[in-house]
C-alpha cells in the first residue's frame, strides 16, 4: 500500500509546469510557421512583379525594333506638336511632349501594330533635326548603298506597361541616312 500511495502522492505535487512549457513551445512554433508564410508570399510576390516587369520589357524591346523600321521610312514631321506618334522637335527649353502628363493615355502616339498578350506598347517617333555622319569612309563593298553624309536623327521612346502595373519606358536615338 505504501506503493500506491507514493504513487498518489507524486501526482498530487505536480502543478502542470509541462502543460505551461508545451503551450509556450506550441505557440512559439505557430509564430514561427506564420512568419515563414509572411516571408513565402512576400517573395512570390516579389517574383510575379519581377516577371511582370521582365514581361513589359521584353515587349517595349519588340516595339523599339517596330519603331525604328517606322522611323526608317523618314516619316513627315509636324510643325509643332505630335502627329500619329511623330512628333516635331521641342523649342529650346520645352520638354518633350511624351513627357506631359496624361500624354501615354490619351495623346498622339502610335500603338504597336501586334498586342503582346494583354501589353499594347505605345511609342513616339521625336524628330531631332540633321546631323552630319563622320562615319562615311570608302568601302570595298561595292553592292552597299553609297554612304550618305546627312543623316535624319530621331529619338524614339517606347512606353510599356501590363496590367498589374509594371511599367517600362525605353529610349533609343535612331539615324537614318537621307537620300
Amino acid at each position: 500500500m505504501s506503493r500506491t500511495s507514493r504513487a498518489y502522492g507524486a501526482a498530487r505535487q505536480q502543478q502542470g509546469v509541462a502543460l505551461i512549457v508545451v503551450l509556450l513551445l506550441l505557440l512559439v512554433v505557430t509564430l514561427i510557421g506564420l512568419a515563414s508564410m509572411r516571408g513565402t508570399l512576400l517573395q512570390e510576390r516579389m517574383a510575379g512583379n519581377v516577371y511582370a516587369r521582365s514581361e513589359a520589357f521584353q515587349s517595349a524591346e519588340a516595339v523599339l525594333r517596330e519603331a525604328e523600321a517606322f522611323a526608317a521610312t523618314l516619316p513627315v514631321v509636324p510643325a509643332a506638336g505630335c502627329d500619329e506618334g511623330v512628333c516635331a522637335m521641342a523649342i529650346n527649353g520645352a520638354a518633350a511632349a511624351w513627357q506631359a502628363a496624361g500624354f501615354w493615355e490619351d495623346g498622339e502616339f502610335r500603338e504597336a501594330a501586334d498586342a503582346i498578350g494583354e501589353i499594347t506598347p505605345r511609342y513616339v517617333v521625336e524628330d531631332y533635326g540633321k546631323a552630319e555622319s563622320a562615319s562615311c569612309t570608302g568601302s570595298i563593298d561595292m553592292s552597299a548603298p553609297p554612304c550618305s553624309a546627312m543623316r535624319q536623327v530621331y529619338r524614339i521612346t517606347v512606353r510599356s506597361e501590363t496590367p498589374n502595373g509594371a511599367e517600362v519606358l525605353l529610349q533609343s536615338t535612331y539615324e537614318v541616312p537621307v537620300p
